[in-house]
């Protein structure tokens, strides 16, 4: 080998070990991160709320005279039937009272009667010219005065039948009866609470929306249209009976800036009762949603950002806006679509226009 030979081996030597001294650094520099592939599924998103339970009717059964209970018909937590005897109250005096009404009101028809015959003998004698006019019209005033008494008697009447009517509590409608605070022989006064009755075969549960997700939901047409209502009891079991929607109140609670609601739910076994609390969830399904872990994004002056891996395997930080939180991921509304590729973890250790190597493709 010639002195040039051996000089311009040495040179490519020197060369070789120049680059493999510097692509190791510049190797050491690319982070080899997993990335995700955005994809589009059908998802199902629920939503929690706190709810309260009431009867679908739910009245206070109260005493409409004064009186001594005389009878208690029923227990308490018993289920009666609409028009079920439920308490009586002694009726006596209303009976003695009965009897002198009934009293006057006869002894008025017979003074109605009696003027009645008397007109018509005035009104013959008066043909005749035999009696004066003013005393044809004092006999018509009789009459007119007979008969206001006797509707005077009368209602009289009808008023003491109707406050015996009242010594009879029956059940307004199919329910399950409270509480009972008064026992026989109690006396009680017009007014008094002598029970409540819950109609249970059905109950509502109540809630408040925010006043941005009611308008968000309506303008997006899907207030009513959900797929399942569930309820949790608080013993943290699931009720068996999905409900239904029903229709909000007509105006926004400025003090709390919502809206309520309520759902329907069937309860022929009577389990839940008047006041009862729990949970809703309300799900429906999000068609093609995009749907991406927690941890592939970050977050900056209340802002949510991942890093956008584009065909050169650079990557971009990019601003996505989120909807709800699905488990451990966030639904995507924009900022993406689907088969873009994101970094999957790793987004704290990166930044905007960093160099990486795919270690994996999820």
């Amino acid at each position: 080998m010639n002195i040039k030979s051996f000089i311009l081996c040495v040179s490519a030597l020197l060369c070789a070990l120049s680059c493999g001294k510097n692509n190791p650094n510049k190797n050491k520099n690319t982070k080899e991160v997993p990335v995700l592939e955005v994809k589009q599924k059908d998802t199902l998103i629920s939503n929690q709320f706190v709810t309260d339970i009431q009867a679908k009717r739910n009245v206070e059964i109260r005493s409409r005279i004064d009186g001594i209970i005389q009878h208690i018909y029923v227990n308490e937590g018993q289920f009666v039937k609409k028009g079920q005897s439920l308490f009586k109250i002694n009726d006596a005096e209303l009976q003695m009272d009965l009897l002198k009404a009934e009293a006057r009101f006869k002894q008025t028809k017979a003074d109605l009667r009696i003027a009645e015959v008397e007109l018509r003998q005035i009104e013959s004698l008066y043909a005749k010219k035999f009696v004066a006019a003013n005393e044809f019209e004092l006999a018509k005033a009789r009459l007119a005065s007979a008969r206001a008494k006797c509707s005077f008697a009368e209602a009289e009447k009808k008023a003491v039948v109707q406050q015996i009517n009242f010594t009879l509590i029956t059940a307004p409608f199919d329910g399950v009866i409270d509480v009972i605070p008064h026992k026989s022989g109690s006396l009680v006064n017009n007014g008094t609470l002598l029970t409540t009755l819950s109609q249970l075969d059905e109950v509502y549960a109540y809630f408040s929306i925010p006043e941005n997700k009611y308008f968000e939901l309506l303008a997006s047409d899907k207030l009513g249209k959900h797929q399942k209502i569930e309820l949790t009891l608080p013993n943290g079991t699931n009720y068996q009976f999905n409900g239904t929607l029903k229709s909000a109140e007509s105006e926004i609670d400025r003090a709390t800036g919502s809206i309520r609601y309520k759902v329907l739910f069937p309860n022929p076994q009577h389990i839940i009762k008047h006041g009862t609390s729990g949970k809703l969830t309300i799900s429906d399904v999000q068609n093609n949603a995009l749907l991406i872990p927690q941890k592939s994004t970050f977050s900056i002056q209340d802002k949510t950002y991942i890093f956008l891996v584009d065909k050169n395997n650079k990557v971009k930080m990019t601003n996505i806006k989120v909807g709800p939180a699905i488990k451990n991921s966030y639904l995507v509304e924009s900022g993406i679509k689907k088969g873009d590729l994101i970094i999957y973890e790793g987004a704290q250790s990166l930044k905007d226009g960093d160099m990486i190597k795919i270690k994996d493709r999820l």
